[in-house]
């Protein structure tokens, strides 16, 4: 028999929110000319918590033709910010429903106290956990950050959907018997989940 599922995690940026600082360096590598081979290496430690907020801005900053002051350039990250309200809408009815929904991110855990919770006060309530990575010093797709997750809401993995636009972390929440699914927008998403059997009308 087919195993129900009754828990989805889904990852914060790519997902349900807009990323903030890939999509301000994607956006802006071009215009200025970006080459940086060490960026990815710098925001392993901003997710791990090794770097704050400040930190980034300080790296960004030192990038050839950024003339902002630190407070404009701030500005400018947090522009990127952006809620998709469909995804938002169908983690809430999932929730109503009674299946346990989960934030399980790779960030700086400032942001979101700081700008996230305060432009959305919605978000927090959407899921029975948030899960950051620097919290707690492991970033996806390290399978321990997985076990970490299914000990602390206390579900089994074949019961559990990992949510992510990474197909790498996918691949990490599947080596630990969590089922994936890789993230491209809410409609297929919406699609997937009545493929499971699940109404949310």
């Amino acid at each position: 028999m087919e195993t129900k599922i009754n828990t989805f995690i889904f990852d914060c940026f790519g997902v349900i929110l807009d990323p903030l600082i890939n999509g301000w360096y994607k956006e802006n590598r071009l215009k200025y000319g970006l080459i940086d081979n060490n960026l990815q290496s710098f925001l392993k430690e901003v997710d791990l918590g090794n770097a704050s907020e400040d930190d980034v801005i300080d790296y960004f900053m030192k990038y050839d033709g950024i003339n902002s002051t630190k407070e404009e350039l701030r500005k400018d990250i947090d522009s990127y910010l952006k809620l998709d309200t469909k995804l938002a809408d169908i983690i809430k009815k999932l929730k109503e429903k009674g299946f346990k929904t989960i934030l399980l991110s790779n960030a700086n855990a400032s942001v979101f106290e700081r700008k996230i919770y305060s432009t959305y006060p919605e978000f927090k309530g959407l899921f029975d956990h948030i899960i950051i990575s620097a919290h707690i010093k492991m970033i996806k797709p390290n399978p321990d950050i997985y076990l970490y997750t299914l000990n602390k809401i206390g579900s089994k993995p074949e019961e559990s959907l990992f949510i992510d636009d990474s197909k790498t972390n996918i691949d990490g929440a599947r080596d630990v018997g969590i089922n994936g699914y890789l993230y491209t927008d809410s409609n297929l998403f919406t699609e997937y989940i009545k493929s499971l059997g699940i109404n949310l009308n």
